[in-house]
């Protein structure tokens, strides 16, 4: 934990979608880029585990809270996700009904030219029918759509979710 996945994935995303991208990179100046920078272009998604109450049952309900720790923290682990949550001592998963909203999501036309990105931020604290649902759509996407999954421990994920993506390792950092 802690070594940029999910800042590597949110760069990805942002390089997909910039209209003014080179080989290399996004540009970072363009209206696509300045959204997908602060969190907030239409066609970004996010999935984590999330504390399930009374008042919120998907992510939806943490979003705002998601994109602060992002933004400020940069890099941080599950511990951090709930301290921001202020449930420390709390189990956090990803629920079933939040497959629905994923599906709810992705099937809207994409905003603009480019790619709706679904990131899953810890994709092994999927519940086991929340995962199942999602096997249809990892196998065949809506056109124009790219998951990510930002893993820690992708062992735990099921083999079938294993089977339908495409395993980039990132190696840990040196110390130094």
């Amino acid at each position: 934990s802690g070594i940029g996945k999910l800042q590597l994935a949110l760069a990805y995303a942002q390089y997909l979608n910039c209209p003014h991208r080179t080989d290399e990179d996004s540009c970072g100046v363009c209206p696509t880029c300045l959204q997908f920078e602060r969190l907030q272009h239409p066609d970004l998604h996010f999935v984590f585990p999330i504390v399930k109450t009374d008042d919120a049952d998907t992510c939806d309900a943490y979003l705002e809270s998601w994109r602060e720790i992002i933004l400020k923290k940069h890099y941080f682990d599950l511990e951090d996700w709930h301290k921001a949550l202020g449930v420390e001592t709390k189990q956090s998963m990803i629920y079933e009904k939040e497959s629905g909203e994923i599906l709810r999501k992705l099937s809207l036309k994409p905003y603009g030219d480019g790619y709706k990105v679904m990131i899953i931020w810890q994709p092994e604290k999927m519940n086991a029918t929340t995962s199942n649902k999602l096997l249809k759509l990892l196998e065949e996407p809506p056109a124009q759509t790219v998951f990510v999954m930002v893993s820690e421990h992708p062992e735990q994920l099921l083999a079938t979710i294993q089977s339908r993506v495409q395993t980039i390792l990132i190696p840990r950092l040196e110390t130094e």
